[in-house]
């Protein structure tokens, strides 16, 4: 047998072969991607600025009276505006105002006196001396001034003893104890730190020149792990000093509980506000002779267009392009290895919020 004349159908049998194994394979899909829309929108360059949770009402309280402590609140007790957080031993001002009635006492029966011995002057007439009347009106006006003073101190001293109850001057929570039970409390000395948690909001120092981007009322967004939230800024404070060069921002946190004490970072206007086309940040794909998007027309096809990226603002980008317009589709979601006019598959809405976000 001749081998030569057998292998022109070995070859031929073989290219068969392979030709029917590549129709029966199976076609590779469509790629899979999320889109997000091109919008119009008024944006500004956003700068991040570290920032605290404190609460707008935290106070050291202080006794306006000295004594020793008889009670005091425990740490974690939570009151209510008007609430007694801590209690003076009020023994030696009660004997103080026992007294002071005792003097009221005394002058009340000297006043009476007084009175009686002008009325049998008066009625003397003529047959008193003047000297006389004169004497006894000014004893009691003495007596009467004398009196009110006695008066005027049981006041105080009820004052006094109305102070030994050192009530929260707002609804909070005792955090800190400085004074304990038997220790003396001079005036004005700090016994509790009492802090609302109720009333939050957001400290954070930024340069003083975005002052002219910032106002009162803007809205901004307040990040701290993965919590992120939009609020309102409060207060501007615009007053540095040369060391740091930077302004004071309140950030109000109403309806909205972070930890007391938490770092966040703020995002704060850096530019004048202006209109812009804006894309989702992960629209963009960076080669390293351009950035460009992919279009997703009504097709299903993907287009590559080059655009100029411009202002950062919270998750999107200012984008420059004359091919591209409001309203149209980009892929945000395995656009990095679309090629240009391959056609596409479109991922449900629930998960593509779920990858935007």
């Amino acid at each position: 047998m001749n081998i030569k004349l057998f292998t022109p159908f070995i070859i031929a049998a073989a290219l068969v072969s392979h030709s029917v194994i590549a129709n029966d394979a199976p076609k590779r899909p469509a790629p899979l991607v999320a889109v997000s829309e091109v919008e119009q929108a008024e944006i500004a360059e956003q700068a991040w600025v570290p920032g605290t949770v404190v609460s707008r009402f935290d106070s050291r309280l202080s006794t306006e009276v000295a004594g020793v402590v008889k009670w005091v609140a425990e740490v974690g007790e939570e009151f209510e505006k008007g609430d007694v957080v801590l209690k003076l031993d009020d023994a030696f001002l009660q004997l103080e105002l026992q007294q002071a009635n005792a003097t009221i006492s005394r002058l009340e029966t000297r006043v009476s006196l007084l009175q009686k011995q002008q009325q049998r002057l008066t009625k003397l007439g003529k047959n008193a001396a003047l000297d006389a009347l004169d004497e006894k009106a000014a004893d009691l006006e003495m007596a009467q001034q004398e009196l009110l003073q006695a008066e005027l101190a049981v006041k105080r001293i009820e004052l006094q003893l109305t102070k030994t109850a050192l009530r929260a001057p707002f609804s909070g929570t005792v955090v800190e104890r400085y004074k304990q039970v038997g220790e003396y409390s001079q005036l004005n000395n700090a016994t509790v730190r009492l802090v609302s948690m109720n009333n939050l909001e957001v400290k954070a120092n930024a340069p003083l020149n975005h002052t002219q981007f910032n106002r009162i009322g803007d809205t901004v967004v307040v990040r701290q792990k993965g919590t992120q939230l939009e609020s309102k800024i409060r207060a501007l404070i615009p007053v540095g000093d040369e060391r740091s060069r930077t302004m004071e921002v309140r950030i109000a946190l109403n309806n909205h509980t972070l930890p007391i004490g938490s770092a966040v970072r703020v995002s704060l206007a850096s530019s004048e506000s202006h209109q812009a086309l804006t894309v989702h940040r992960d629209a963009l794909v960076l080669r390293h002779d351009k950035v460009y998007v992919n279009v997703i027309d009504d097709e299903l096809k993907a287009t590559q267009v080059t655009v100029i990226p411009g202002s950062g603002f919270y998750d999107y980008i200012e984008v420059k392009s004359t091919q591209l317009k409001a309203g149209q589709k980009v892929a945000v979601r395995g656009s990095e290895n679309l090629r240009d006019g391959v056609t596409v598959r479109l991922k449900e809405s629930k998960q593509l919020t779920a990858s935007v976000n």
